[in-house]
């Protein structure tokens, strides 16, 4: 579980600890504490304080360095998720962590679906990056730190509700052997866990081969596999298809068998016709993820 320290949190809010602890003991904004009795946050307190204080001043918060930074705001309350792809693309690209993480925590925090988020500015921003690849105006180590730079901010969506609300059952989110990227995978974790699951991230170069023994050690109830279609995915490679095919029936065949639900997203799986028509229970979009779970 990820938590947000006293010192993290009063500079996203741009209040002192004095303050900070005053509003925590006052019940204005909500904590959980050690046993020791440390203070300790996750973005939900956060976003929490805002929807309760609608008229706090979220431009003043979240690091804002700059006047491109307060010019992002404006565009959240606006709701230009077309821009906002636009400036998370290029600030990814410049290494701009701090813009970063103000687009995506500031969506985050002003209520923002997941789903949307991720579907209209994360997912969007990286077509951009990509295009831009395609196009040979980037190197590949660009698009790869772009991606790291965004995925890192993403995860940090993981600290609001890592296991709260808990439904009671447990996801394993998955890439295939030679999908490179985690980005797909990490964004359904987040969205998987903001809707009550406990989610296992097993990441990128994931071994298929002892899934059975995960699934019955772990006791997970859906398993959600991700294969995107960017040119650093080697799953769907001409050299990779057959495996990677196989890799999807195998896994069938295991759910099947051990009576679990079996999720496949993500945009590469469009390019393996041996399996078009064949699976069920597959996905684009986030949101079309959140009405599969």
């Amino acid at each position: 579980m990820k938590y947000l320290n006293s010192k993290e949190v009063s500079g996203i809010l741009g209040i002192n600890i004095s303050t900070l602890k005053r509003w925590t003991d006052s019940g204005k904004l909500g904590c959980e504490k050690t046993a020791g009795g440390h203070r300790k946050f996750t973005m939900q307190h956060i976003r929490d304080y805002y929807k309760t204080h609608s008229n706090s001043s979220k431009s003043d918060s979240l690091s804002l360095d700059s006047k491109d930074h307060k010019k992002i705001y404006g565009l959240i309350n606006q709701q230009d998720y077309k821009q906002l792809a636009i400036d998370l693309s290029n600030a990814s690209l410049k290494a701009e962590d701090s813009t970063v993480n103000t687009i995506i925590n500031g969506l985050y925090m002003n209520g923002t679906p997941i789903a949307d988020l991720f579907d209209f500015v994360v997912d969007v921003a990286g077509n951009i990056v990509e295009d831009q690849l395609k196009n040979n105006k980037i190197a590949h180590t660009d698009a790869y730190l772009s991606r790291k730079i965004i995925t890192r901010s993403v995860d940090g969506l993981n600290r609001d509700k890592p296991n709260g609300n808990f439904n009671g059952k447990n996801a394993l989110c998955i890439n295939f052997e030679d999908n490179l990227p985690d980005i797909g995978v990490v964004m359904s974790e987040v969205l998987m866990r903001h809707n009550g699951y406990n989610v296992f991230n097993s990441g990128s170069h994931a071994e298929l081969g002892e899934l059975s023994e995960i699934i019955i050690k772990r006791k997970i109830d859906i398993v959600l596999f991700y294969l995107c279609n960017l040119q650093c995915c080697n799953a769907v490679v001409e050299d990779n298809v057959s495996k990677t095919v196989t890799q999807i029936f195998d896994s069938i065949k295991v759910a099947k068998k051990l009576d679990i639900k079996i999720l496949f997203g993500g945009e590469g799986l469009f390019l393996l016709d041996d399996i078009k028509g064949k699976i069920d229970n597959s996905f684009l979009t986030y949101n079309d993820l959140k009405k599969l779970i």
